[in-house]
């Protein structure tokens, strides 16, 4: 990710969600990372998870199409 201006694409309400959602950038080719909220990143390492939620970046020529990716899912999974 040398070389990247990130932009905050959104925000996971866990780790679990924030996997899924990088996992599905990594399918499309948009390179992201997650990152804890406050002290979630501390919560994250000696629980294993965050009640904080946790922020996904990505470079800000991904953003939008990260984001259009993002509510197309949600969108299909209220549909159902």
């Amino acid at each position: 990710m040398e070389g990247m201006k990130v932009t905050k694409v959104c925000t996971a309400r866990d780790k679990v969600e924030a996997e899924m959602i990088l996992d599905i950038l990594g399918q499309h080719n948009i390179q992201a990372y997650r990152q804890g909220i406050a002290s979630g990143g501390l919560m994250d390492i000696y629980t294993g998870n965050s009640i904080f939620g946790e922020d996904i970046f990505a470079d800000e020529s991904d953003v939008e199409a990260a984001r259009e990716l993002i509510w197309n899912i949600i969108e299909g999974a209220d549909e159902e």
